[in-house]
């Protein structure tokens, strides 16, 4: 039995291949075009997959190229701010070394070397307060904020005293007995001017001159008397017993009578500094804290709470973080808690290397801050007087930080600030070797990822390319099967249409 074969049939074939034959030509034309080994997913699933995850690490690579080129100009332009600081600061210091080894003794070359600190102190807050593009370099994670302000001679770093940290506790008022005898000494004296013919009149200034010199000596201002008399000689009288039995408070000052303990006694804390749910916040105020103390120990203790609370505040932004990821790893430990070692600290905090707070390993209770402390060193060496005989530090000419001192205490202070200003100066240029060497870690860490992105787009082009020579071979095998379908169709339409005339 024959199959019959008809037109339709034939036609419906033919329009099946010749539209198969196109589709493979116009696959063919697309991957010379795009030279890409597959345009589609269902194409070649295994290889689309590996292309995926190659360009997803080609991004994420790009990215921390991009990030590692951003931070290591950060770091750089700061690394020259603090070159230009320390060269700033060779003449300056060399003047310095000159005067603390008594090898200048002028006043003018002091005078210039005080107008010089100013100078290199103004320049010094300028150049931490740099901009890179819109952001502040030293600004830690405020980087849209100018860090440092001067306010007249008090510097601020953010809105807070670089100075914080020399506010003392308050100390607890003065006993009723030792008081009411500096009104008995106040009122011989008074007695001595309004009667100097009394025929006691040697005898009364006596006893004045020796009670003076006990009360300052207990009260560490003034040497201690070579008298004969006992040290607790007075305080006995005065507490009508051994003042060794004293106790409570009486007990704290007679200790800093006799010299036992350096500092006087310390103030009961009111009661909103020692209750509360909690107690304090995370810089240490407490919660309850009012605005303003109702007396002056009070207040005291507020002023007390706020400076510490400064402190805290300045500590907690000299030690800020702000990490990027430079393809590290990038892993945490939990929300916000990044592991150490992935990722990159991009923060730089312009406390770290000027300083703040106040020096406590002296009672001078100095400046940690180098700007400030140039700034107080100009203060001393502007009172060398040299018109004087012989020439000297005059307290007369002593303004701002110099102001109240003695002439003794203002050569000291000079001397003691130098020392200083020497260790501020090493400490800068530590900091200096360290920003270096991050910035050379910067700049190998982007070579890395550079060459890293070359080599995965180099996998990226053998998973992805299409072999040209391959792919020319196709097109011209689909092209000449897309001609033939073309001739066949001519055909099966030319015998159709004489079939349809018969």
């Amino acid at each position: 039995m024959g199959f019959r074969i008809t037109t339709n049939m034939m036609m419906s074939t033919y329009r099946y291949n010749l539209m198969n034959s196109t589709n493979k030509l116009s696959d063919s034309v697309e991957k010379v075009q795009t030279k890409r080994n597959f345009n589609s997913y269902a194409e070649d699933p295994a290889s689309a997959t590996q292309a995926f995850r190659l360009r997803r690490e080609f991004y994420q690579t790009y990215s921390q190229t991009s990030n590692t080129k951003d931070v290591y100009n950060k770091f750089n332009t700061a690394w020259q701010n603090v070159q230009g600081m320390l060269d700033d600061l060779i003449n300056p210091m060399e003047k310095i070394s000159a005067i603390r080894g008594n090898n200048d003794t002028t006043g003018e070359a002091r005078r210039a070397l005080a107008q010089v600190l100013r100078e290199t102190s103004e320049s010094m807050i300028q150049g931490f307060n740099q901009q890179l593009g819109d952001h502040f370099i030293f600004a830690g994670n405020d980087g849209l904020n100018v860090p440092f302000e001067w306010k007249g001679e008090d510097l601020y770093y953010r809105g807070i005293n670089v100075n914080s940290g020399n506010v003392k506790k308050p100390t607890a008022p003065e006993p009723a007995w030792m008081t009411s005898w500096k009104g008995d000494i106040d009122n011989l004296n008074a007695y001595i001017d309004a009667n100097p013919t009394d025929p006691n009149i040697d005898a009364l200034i006596a006893q004045r001159d020796s009670a003076q010199s006990w009360y300052d000596y207990y009260n560490h201002e003034g040497e201690k008397p070579d008298d004969g008399l006992a040290d607790d000689h007075y305080l006995d009288a005065l507490l009508g017993g051994d003042a060794s039995t004293a106790t409570g408070k009486d007990a704290e000052w007679v200790q800093y009578y006799l010299h036992e303990t350096k500092e006087p006694p310390i103030a009961e804390e009111p009661g909103w500094a020692t209750s509360g749910d909690p107690a304090a916040d995370k810089y240490g105020v407490p919660t309850d804290m009012p605005v303003v103390g109702s007396d002056e120990v009070e207040q005291g203790w507020i002023n007390y709470y706020r400076d510490q609370g400064n402190l805290a505040k300045l500590k907690e932004m000299c030690g800020e973080e702000m990490y990027i990821d430079l393809g590290m790893g990038a892993a945490e430990n939990g929300p916000n808690n990044p592991v150490r070692g992935s990722y990159f600290n991009s923060a730089l905090s312009g406390l770290d290397y000027t300083g703040f707070g106040v020096d406590e390993t002296d009672e001078f209770g100095d400046p940690k801050n180098m700007a400030i402390l140039m700034r107080q060193l100009a203060d001393v060496l502007d009172t060398w007087d040299e018109n004087a005989d012989p020439q000297g530090y005059n307290p007369d000419l002593a303004k701002n930080s110099a102001a109240g001192l003695s002439a003794d205490e203002l050569e000291a202070k000079a001397f003691r600030l130098m020392d200083k200003l020497k260790i501020a100066q090493e400490d800068l240029t530590a900091k200096h070797v360290e920003l270096n060497a991050q910035s050379a870690f910067l700049k190998t860490n982007q070579q890395r990822l550079e060459l890293q992105s070359t080599n995965l787009n180099s996998e990226i082009l053998d998973i992805e390319q299409v072999d040209l020579a391959d792919a020319l071979t196709a097109l011209s095998w689909d092209q000449m099967c897309y001609n033939a379908a073309l001739k066949i169709g001519t055909q099966l339409l030319s015998q159709s249409l004489l079939d349809y005339m018969r």
